[in-house]
């Protein structure tokens, strides 16, 4: 059975354990459904997911409850007949045990229900082999992050994210003269991915894609001697939730000073010259850290909202071009 995620922040090893296939929702090649109608502050993505949830009732759909949106999303996907909908409690704190307990929990609460859908049982030895598998190749994609064209990077990220393999491909050579910049803020699918080009035709180059399904979405890591003692060697379940809790980087999180900290040295590392910030429509938990964004790092910040419809509308193209060309003349540019 297929198993399709709302958030990279929801164990995909997890599911693997259970002898179920885990699928981003966003990285699957039929999303979004169709584009319709929003009502006002509906967010494309929450409403995407709920038309999938609809299409797709013999799968299985995990919400999460670290949007708002999502979290009434699985209540409409179920009273529209999503048998298979279950909502997945992440802890918004992250500093105390309690957050770990919580996290655990939850775990152990959708294994239950996994396996209530036919699941196996998730021995240690499966689960290890499928962290093993994960950890390397989140490992291979991080090294790729700036090797590869922006486009590639983020289609390979999606690959893992939709059948948990690791395909970069070669090296790109950047065109001179390119602004770098990094693109900041919530879900970027597929037809969303022309903004790469978007911004390269303005002159621009996402040198750092932070979007929840670019390269922070590859933070969680496993550690087994980090978590073992002399006496007592880590389980691969103990791995598995200090792997998500101790490196989720995400603007949800209370305090989320954790994205701050990982986004710091990758702005100084490629050299940022300014900061896409890209939310959809009603994520006010994006759009409030423009002002911060902005006075943190000392860089200038254009605000994006997404929509159902893939691209920019033209308003946003005059404004991203503007931006670009105000960095270029108050910056240096790339050789």
């Amino acid at each position: 059975m297929d198993v399709f995620l709302t958030s990279p922040w929801l164990p995909p090893e997890w599911i693997r354990a259970h002898g179920m296939t885990p699928r981003g929702l966003w990285a699957a090649k039929n999303f979004p459904p169709r584009a319709t109608p929003l009502a006002a502050g509906v967010c494309a993505f929450a409403e995407a997911a709920i038309q999938f949830a609809d299409a797709h009732t013999k799968d299985t759909v995990i919400f999460s409850t670290h949007c708002d949106q999502l979290r009434r999303g699985c209540d409409l996907a179920q009273l529209h007949g999503q048998r298979h909908a279950f909502l997945f409690n992440l802890p918004v704190t992250w500093q105390t045990t309690a957050a770990k307990e919580i996290f655990r929990a939850e775990l152990e609460r959708l294994g239950q229900f996994l396996r209530s859908l036919g699941g196996r049982i998730p021995y240690a030895k499966h689960l290890r082999h499928e962290l093993e598998l994960s950890a390397a190749a989140r490992t291979q994609l991080l090294a790729a992050a700036t090797a590869n064209s922006p486009r590639d990077f983020a289609a390979a990220v999606a690959q893992f994210h939709r059948d948990g393999t690791a395909s970069t491909p070669p090296p790109a050579v950047a065109p001179a003269r390119q602004i770098p910049l990094a693109l900041v803020g919530g879900p970027l699918f597929a037809p969303h991915w022309p903004l790469f080009d978007e911004i390269e035709s303005a002159g621009g180059r996402v040198v750092l894609n932070a979007t929840e399904t670019g390269e922070r979405s590859l933070c969680p890591a496993f550690d087994f001697a980090a978590h073992s003692s002399t006496d007592t060697p880590a389980t691969p379940f103990d791995v598995l939730v200090h792997g998500y809790c101790d490196h989720l980087v995400d603007v949800f999180q209370r305090p989320n000073t954790r994205l701050y900290a990982w986004l710091k040295p990758r702005l100084a590392a490629r050299q940022v010259r300014g900061i896409v910030l890209w939310h959809f429509t009603g994520c006010d938990l994006w759009r409030a850290e423009f002002q911060t964004l902005r006075e943190t790092f000392g860089l200038p910040v254009l605000l994006l909202e997404a929509g159902a419809e893939p691209g920019l509308t033209p308003r946003e193209q005059t404004r991203l071009q503007a931006f670009v060309e105000t960095l270029e003349r108050a910056t240096p540019v790339l050789a």
